[in-house]
């Protein structure tokens, strides 16, 4: 292997830093994902890095959400500077292989000392191969996201498991209408002394109990549904026993996982009560195999073009029938039902969403239904999870 020269390459005239750069290529791809490329401000696209004790900071966000993490790092504690996402991104995966990055800044200036606040470009040398990008100061970032000040604080934990179960299993039911912005997220909060997780777009409502104490805190907070979805991705592929630290305050909420805090705004609103759709007592109990339902539903949606697929049940079998654009088909499957016959349409979109959600991994599942115009309430293989269905016109 052809012996990098670090000492050669790695001067003291300007501000540098030695990073690993499997490290970077970690960090970078992370705090990317807040950096579309559309935002609206150019500072934005980019990914703040500042010196501190040991290592650098790195700081990426769009205003919304904010994530923070640091490396060990031989850095100079001048260094400081806003790269763009994008290309650092492709340099770290595409570029000349090699162990270590080696991050140079590179100024105008012939004032040393003003480096740090004017610097334009940053060398990145990788091996025998040195690239330049255009920089930012890191006077234009953004203020960051923190809690208001005096502002009271709940802490706990949540094995992350938990929380990326609970994430993964309602976040598809969130809204998306912006005349009630108060429903485009996941409303987290505490029933009967342990912590929920719920969501819904008024056709479905999916609630996610866990088994977290929250004991006297009045926790309640409505986290925006991209803050959501990056929370988990954080997770994904990490989840296990290590917790998630979790702060919620009226304004924010900030995760700590993996080393990297997120700190999201909260929506500010008043979540609906949504206990007032959940059927009380419904009479008819359908067990059904989850999978099978699925490709079922699927497939006869995709022969016949339909929106709304109704579902019969009797005694011992579901006839699924549909009618759309290209035609109209029926099929049947076994069921195990208690009750009198009932026929009941749904939308077919937000079915099939409910069995994978209640079913992802095909097993049974269960319908609780009252009648053809009372919402049914849907349960599966994910202890703690529900789903309230909202029925459809035929």
């Amino acid at each position: 292997m052809q012996s990098e020269n670090i000492v050669k390459l790695f001067t003291a005239e300007n501000p540098s830093a030695l990073i690993d750069r499997a490290d970077l290529t970690e960090c970078v791809t992370l705090l990317a994902k807040l950096c579309s490329g559309k935002q609206p401000m150019p500072i934005l696209n980019h990914i703040r890095m500042a010196s501190e004790s040991g290592g650098i900071a790195f700081t990426a966000t769009n205003l919304d959400i904010q994530a923070e993490t640091s490396l060990v790092a031989d850095v100079d504690a001048r260094f400081s500077t806003a790269l763009p996402a994008a290309a650092l991104l492709k340099l770290m995966k595409k570029g000349t292989p090699s162990s270590t990055a080696i991050l140079e800044l590179l100024s105008d200036e012939a004032d040393e000392d003003a480096a740090r606040s004017v610097a334009s470009k940053c060398a990145i040398q990788l091996a025998g191969t040195r690239f330049v990008l255009d920089a930012l100061p890191t006077d234009d970032f953004p203020d960051p996201i923190r809690h208001m000040e005096g502002a009271k604080v709940q802490r706990f934990s949540v094995a992350s498991a938990v929380l990326w179960n609970a994430i993964d299993g309602t976040i598809d039911a969130a809204s998306t209408d912006q005349t009630r912005y108060y429903l485009n997220g996941v409303y987290i909060h505490n029933h009967n002394g342990y912590l929920r997780f719920v969501t819904t777009d008024g056709h479905r409502l999916y609630i996610q109990d866990t088994n977290v104490k929250t004991g006297k805190f009045e926790i309640s907070a409505i986290v925006p549904t991209e803050g959501a979805k990056f929370v988990a991705s954080l997770i994904d592929g990490y989840a296990g026993a290590n917790p998630v630290k979790v702060e919620i305050s009226s304004t924010v909420a900030v995760f700590v996982f993996r080393d990297i805090a997120v700190s999201l705004k909260l929506i500010d609103g008043t979540y609906p009560d949504y206990q007032r759709v959940i059927p009380a007592e419904p009479d008819k109990f359908a067990t059904i195999a989850g999978g099978e339902l699925s490709e079922r539903v699927a497939s006869l949606v995709e022969c016949t073009g339909a929106s709304t697929v109704k579902l019969k049940f009797a005694a011992e079998q579901l006839t699924i029938s549909a009618n759309g654009t290209s035609g109209g088909g029926t099929t049947g499957m076994d069921c195990d039902y208690q009750g009198d016959e009932l026929e009941i349409a749904f939308d077919a979109r937000y079915l099939r969403s409910a069995i994978e959600a209640a079913s992802p991994d095909g097993r049974n599942m269960r319908f609780r239904l009252a009648d053809a115009v009372s919402p049914a309430t849907v349960s599966g293989s994910i202890g703690g999870w529900t789903g309230i269905l909202m029925p459809s016109r035929a």
